[in-house]
């Protein structure tokens, strides 16, 4: 069978109306045996309904960045490219050529590590594991790199601490000693959202006033949400600019309750859920609180007391925890700085140690065998991986949803350059944000710039 398969692709090239058009007399004895092989292979393979078994023999090469070529041989294939779907671990390749035994394709961005498979006619073959070299490029989005408060291009930040990602690719950052919430547009064009001045005042854009901002997140209708530190309150910003409180009154404590009744102590970091409910890094209090689309605050985990320990709910115990983010399965998950460990929490309460063995240091590796140094912010993305702000190592990690710690940018060297991943320099990446693309933007707060990490 497999012998007929160069002449299968040799048929579609001949018009055989006009064959059977002509004398016999000059049919060229190559033509006849073409046809005859495309028929009998045609026969063959769809007698009964049946086609050639779908294979794949080798895959080469087998490691590689996005657009590498890849040759697929094999058997079943479609010569029609679009009929042939490939996939470099469940993600979609482009098939540039096809033929019965070879198709030819593009590694499709951030493919992973998993099998190659080919899909045709109903049928799926499953070949070898296809290890993909991720391209990691750190860029200067914002900043001009001196502390100010400048507007526009490149702008000016002074100790922006965090920063978040809405749906149009705007960047939101905490600029704490400005004690304003900036605004990054897409081309890097930034703008002052709100405050200004330090103080605790509602109002309108720059009318209103905040403390040490530290955190800020954002939700599916465009409000803004502020961990505002210095005022030991959650504040709130609509798509308009009108800034409002939404939990705390200014005073310290640990006080649940609805609105200004609750009390927070320094709350640090600060997400969003799919729900509308807002998860608080409550760092001076150990706790990571939760308030309701109404306003009512509950500690979700943590006892007020610093610690470490796994468990259910207050059980759990955190050691100033300073960063959170929240992933679509309704779990948090939770830079417990002081105690050098990711934590998660289940939807209903659950404390474990993601990563991080608990013993300062720098380290890549399984789980609870990776070590971090002082981690300050977390991000999640849309395919379960978590980003930690690795501040006092002066890098970017990131942590599979199997819990595999690697270094995604920075060297541990203090410094300021733009490369590629581990060639690049930060100097206290404080926060860490994704956006819906898969970009990953740094509140890089000794460079007071905000970094830009695409990884294709």
């Amino acid at each position: 069978m497999h012998g007929f398969d160069h002449l299968l692709n040799e048929c579609p090239r001949i018009d055989q109306s006009h064959y059977f058009n002509l004398p016999m007399s000059i049919a060229s004895k190559k033509t006849i045996i073409v046809m005859a092989g495309c028929l009998l292979y045609l026969y063959a393979c769809k007698k009964n309904g049946q086609q050639t078994p779908v294979t794949i023999t080798t895959v080469t090469p087998l490691t590689g960045p996005y657009s590498t070529i890849v040759t697929i041989d094999g058997s079943g294939f479609s010569p029609n490219a679009t009929d042939n779907q490939v996939q470099f671990n469940k993600v979609d390749a482009v098939v540039q050529k096809a033929s019965a035994t070879e198709l030819t394709v593009v590694v499709p961005k951030t493919a992973g590590i998993g099998a190659v498979t080919v899909r045709t006619g109903g049928q799926t073959a499953t070949g070898p594991v296809f290890n993909y070299v991720y391209t990691v490029t750190v860029s200067t989005l914002a900043g001009s790199g001196t502390n100010g408060s400048a507007d526009g291009t490149p702008g000016q930040f002074f100790y922006p601490s965090a920063d978040a990602c809405d749906g149009e690719g705007n960047v939101y950052v905490a600029d704490t000693y400005n004690n304003s919430i900036r605004k990054i547009t897409p081309a890097g064009v930034v703008s002052t959202l709100a405050g200004g001045a330090q103080g605790f005042v509602d109002g309108n854009g720059t009318a209103a006033k905040f403390s040490s901002p530290t955190g800020v997140a954002c939700d599916g209708q465009g409000n803004i949400y502020v961990a505002d530190a210095g005022n030991n309150s959650i504040r709130m910003i609509t798509p308009a600019g009108a800034v409002s409180t939404l939990a705390g009154n200014g005073k310290q404590g640990l006080v649940n309750g609805t609105g200004a009744a609750a009390l927070f102590f320094e709350p640090t970091g600060i997400a969003c859920d799919g729900q509308g409910n807002i998860y608080v890094a409550d760092e001076r209090n150990n706790c990571v609180r939760k308030i309701t689309p109404a306003g009512v605050v509950s500690t979700l985990a943590g006892s007020g007391a610093p610690g470490f320990a796994n468990g259910n709910g207050t059980a759990a115990l955190f050691f100033y925890p300073a960063g959170i983010a929240c992933d679509g399965q309704g779990n948090i998950y939770v830079a417990d700085q002081f105690n050098q460990r990711i934590r998660v929490i289940t939807p209903s309460g659950t404390v474990s140690t993601l990563a991080g063995s608990g013993a300062v240091g720098f380290a890549d590796g399984d789980g609870t065998t990776a070590q971090f140094n002082n981690p300050s912010d977390v991000a999640s993305d849309g395919q379960g991986n978590i980003y930690v702000a690795d501040i006092a190592n002066r890098r970017i990690r990131k942590i599979t949803p199997a819990g595999m710690v690697s270094t995604l940018a920075g060297n541990g060297t203090a410094g300021y350059f733009d490369g590629d991943g581990t060639a690049a320099l930060f100097n206290g990446p404080a926060g860490v944000a994704v956006d819906a693309k898969g970009n990953i933007y740094v509140a890089d707060r000794l460079n007071v710039r905000i970094r830009k990490i695409t990884v294709e």
